[in-house]
């Protein structure tokens, strides 16, 4: 932006760019040129606009540069006009909120992209009768994200080989471990200590290595845990039906995570799912309807609907409401 878009943009909402990864808008208070010098601008910072991967030498990220209501100068190469289709956020920090949940929605599609191509080699190899020589213990052991446990003051911290960070603070994954050379499966409790499916607490020492499946990160896992079971099991009936199981899931488009992720305070949630699985009958598509309403004083509302379409033609819809269901159709 020039001097002369400088004094157009005078008090009006421009973006911020130091080519650091992250954008920000702010309202460009002032247009200050001196002689022989190119031109600088004062700015308010109003909102996030993007979120790069600004990392600490822990591989935790860190916060935005700047906050809410800093007044700061930049170059004016630095600054430019702010577009009419920008979709002004209510406050700093729903836009902090949204930067995040678009990067999270960019790491899902390319996981989801991953798991097309994951699914149409492993067909292939079914196709051609080759999956039987796979070592199939080795394709389990490679599932899992192996992790050294870390303390950083009072956090508690998992880092995987490329240096990727996850906090332990109210992470609902399910854990793998070896506490005396067996193998233990369980939860983190928090402080430090892991506690397994038997009630069995584990402390471990830094550095030592825990695991997650990686099935845990996918779209499909995530979708299947958040269904209440009577509900999930209304999907595993009626797969039964087509002579599918979830292993024969190809694709899995989960809006429900995306507006999870992208909600700040919202309670109630609508939309649909479309999950697509192949077997050796064939194609089927599974769309799911759901509505969620989050209640403090009563039971959450749950309202799901499957509809089931193969490519032969055949169909049938199963329903759940919360406590009540609704057999096929």
């Amino acid at each position: 932006m020039d001097r002369k878009q400088a004094q157009q943009n005078l008090n009006q909402l421009v973006i911020i760019n130091e080519n650091l990864g992250s954008l920000f808008v702010g309202k460009l208070l002032e247009v200050i040129t001196l002689p022989n010098k190119p031109w600088r601008g004062k700015v308010e910072i109003k909102y996030v606009m993007n979120v790069g991967e600004n990392l600490d030498q822990a591989g935790v990220i860190v916060p935005p540069a700047y906050k809410d209501g800093d007044k700061i100068e930049f170059p004016g190469n630095k600054l430019s006009p702010l577009p009419s289709s920008f979709n002004m956020p209510k406050s700093f920090d729903h836009s902090h909120a949204n930067a995040i949940a678009a990067n999270l929605t960019d790491i899902f599609e390319q996981q989801k992209q991953l798991l097309i191509k994951e699914n149409q080699y492993l067909a292939y190899l079914k196709q051609e009768k080759l999956d039987h020589l796979l070592n199939r213990q080795n394709s389990k052991e490679k599932s899992y994200i192996s992790y050294a446990f870390y303390q950083s003051g009072s956090r508690y911290l998992l880092i995987d080989e490329q240096e990727t960070t996850l906090d332990l603070a109210d992470c609902p994954f399910e854990f793998r471990w070896l506490n005396k050379k067996k193998e233990v499966l369980g939860y983190y409790a928090g402080d430090g200590i892991f506690t397994s499916h038997t009630g069995e607490e584990y402390r471990p020492t830094e550095g030592d290595t825990i695991f997650i499946d990686k099935e845990q990160f996918e779209p499909y896992f995530i979708l299947r845990n958040e269904l209440e079971p009577s509900s999930l099991e209304l999907l595993e009936s009626n797969l039964i039906e087509y002579q599918l199981t979830h292993r024969d899931l190809i694709d899995c488009h989960n809006s429900l995570l995306l507006q999870l992720l992208q909600s700040t305070g919202q309670q109630s949630f609508k939309g649909v799912n479309f999950l697509m699985y192949r077997s050796k009958a064939g194609h089927v598509m599974v769309q799911h309807h759901y509505e969620r309403t989050l209640t403090e004083q009563e039971s959450d509302h749950v309202f799901d609907r499957f509809e089931f379409t193969s490519d032969t033609g055949k169909r049938s819809v199963a329903t759940y409401i919360s406590n009540m269901t609704n057999k096929p159709t």
